[in-house]
């Protein structure tokens, strides 16, 4: 239960927005260039292409985004490796 003080005297709404096929073109283009971010923490290319798999997986439309439902529904996923 959210306390009463976080919910008291809301000073807005949360905006409702649709999304269509235009407004993800090249979402995973960007993805990939964030990620390019983080190449420096990652010594190996396995881990981070493990990781881009599961940010992958985080944005899918899967119920449980724990490892093993992204590893199994994502190409190339590895429940072990990931």
């Amino acid at each position: 239960m959210i306390p009463d003080s976080r919910s008291q005297d809301i000073l807005f709404s949360i905006p409702k927005f649709s999304l269509d096929k235009e407004g993800v073109e090249g979402f995973l283009d960007e993805l990939h260039g964030s990620h390019e971010e983080f190449k420096g923490c990652f010594s190996r290319s396995e881990s981070r292409d493990h990781f881009f798999r599961y940010t992958v997986g985080q944005f899918s439309k899967l119920e449980r985004k724990s490892i093993e439902p992204i590893a199994l529904n994502i190409q190339g996923g590895n429940v072990r490796s990931m």
